[in-house]
C-alpha cells in the first residue's frame, strides 16, 4: 500500500486568510507568498469581503485592526499569532512559526507586527492615512 504526500487540499480546504485588500504593502505580500499558502489548502479572502466580521464573530473594528486566519476546524488566529499558525503549516516556515509562538518572541513579534498593521497605509509610498495636525 503507498501513500501519496501532496501540498493540494482543495477537497478539504485548511482554512481562510483574511488580508486587506485595500492595502497596497498586504495586496503586494499576498502576491509574493501568497501560493506558498494556497498550496497548503489557504484560501486568500480581502477583509473587505461582505459578512466577514460576523463570520469570524468579532467587530468591525477589530476586523479593520489587523489580518486574520481561521482555520477549517473554525479556531481563529489575528495578526502576529495567524502568522505563526500558519507557518507551521508550512515545513521550511515551521520553526519561525513556533519561535513567533514563544512567549518572549511573541510578545516582540506583536508589537512589531501591530506596528506595522497600524502604518500599512503608508508603507511603500502611498500613505492614504490622514495626518494628524
Amino acid at each position: 500500500m503507498t501513500t501519496e504526500i501532496t501540498d493540494i487540499k482543495a477537497t478539504n480546504p485548511a482554512g481562510s486568510i483574511y488580508f486587506d485588500g485595500k492595502c497596497q504593502f498586504c495586496v503586494a505580500h499576498r502576491e509574493r507568498w501568497g501560493s506558498v499558502f494556497e498550496r497548503r489548502g489557504f484560501v486568500w479572502r480581502p477583509l473587505q469581503t461582505p459578512g466577514t466580521a460576523e463570520r469570524l464573530g468579532i467587530t468591525e473594528a477589530q476586523l479593520q485592526a489587523e489580518m486574520w486566519l481561521q482555520l477549517a476546524d473554525g479556531r481563529r488566529f489575528s495578526g502576529i499569532n495567524a502568522w505563526s499558525a500558519v507557518m507551521r503549516r508550512v515545513w521550511w516556515l515551521w520553526p519561525f512559526g513556533v519561535v513567533l509562538a514563544l512567549p518572549g518572541f511573541n510578545a516582540m513579534g506583536r508589537a512589531l507586527y501591530r506596528w506595522i498593521a497600524k502604518h500599512r497605509h503608508c508603507i511603500g509610498g502611498a500613505c492614504t492615512t490622514p495626518r494628524r495636525t
